[in-house]
């Protein structure tokens, strides 16, 4: 029997864990919103930022293929999606990939419509207009961070759906940190964008878990 042929009731059920990081970062949104934002943005305005931050986050985008093309994965992901829905010996591997790639897909077009909806200003256009407060509201993308959407809507899911890659939590979670370190450095983002991000991939990984479910 395949994975694919495991009945329903016996896959694995959505991770409780995820709707506590959900819930956990939103509420770490709020505080960030009304108390950290402005402090830690204008700290880290006061410092000249090394080319390193930049640099690094260069390479972990070609390795995500988005200097190629920004739907460059997208297309990977769905390519390889029905390859193993339709190739019956890779088909114990559909629903992992089923997950990753409807979270990653609905992260980062909900991400577009967010930012449309909000219009933040980044800290440094903030900073600049002076604007009274973290959150301006005047033709702003900066909520939540699309960079580090990008990289935790492949990580979170990735990390629920295939259990054996929690052995690497560790450094896949560091390149999530690294990244919303990165946004936050060069003032392009406030750390409730970066919250936002994580928020976000969360809640979606928790929806589509339900109704895509990886076997035990």
């Amino acid at each position: 029997m395949t994975e694919m042929e495991i009945p329903w009731s016996e896959r694995r059920p959505p991770s409780f864990a995820l709707l506590a990081v959900t819930v956990g970062s939103a509420i770490v949104v709020a505080i960030s919103v009304l108390l950290l934002d402005a402090m830690i943005a204008h700290t880290l305005a006061a410092y000249e930022p090394s080319s390193w931050w930049d640099a690094g986050v260069t390479l972990l985008e070609w390795v995500i293929l988005l200097p190629l093309h920004k739907l460059a994965l997208p297309v990977l992901l769905v390519v390889a999606m029905l390859a193993t829905v339709l190739v019956k010996p890779w088909r114990g591997a559909a629903p992992a990939l089923m997950t990753i790639t409807a979270v990653h897909l609905i992260s980062r077009l909900t991400t577009n419509w967010i930012k449309d909806g909000t219009d933040r200003l980044r800290p440094y256009e903030a900073m600049k207009r002076g604007v009274d407060g973290t959150f301006g509201w005047e033709n702003g993308v900066a909520f939540p961070s699309g960079h580090v959407v990008l990289f935790a809507s492949l990580v979170i899911p990735l990390l629920y759906a295939v259990p054996r890659t929690r052995r690497l939590g560790i450094p896949l979670v560091g390149i999530v940190v690294f990244i919303a370190a990165a946004r936050m450095v060069v003032s392009a983002h406030w750390l409730s964008d970066t919250i936002g991000s994580i928020t976000l991939v969360a809640a979606w990984t928790y929806l589509v878990s339900w109704g895509v479910r990886p076997s035990r």
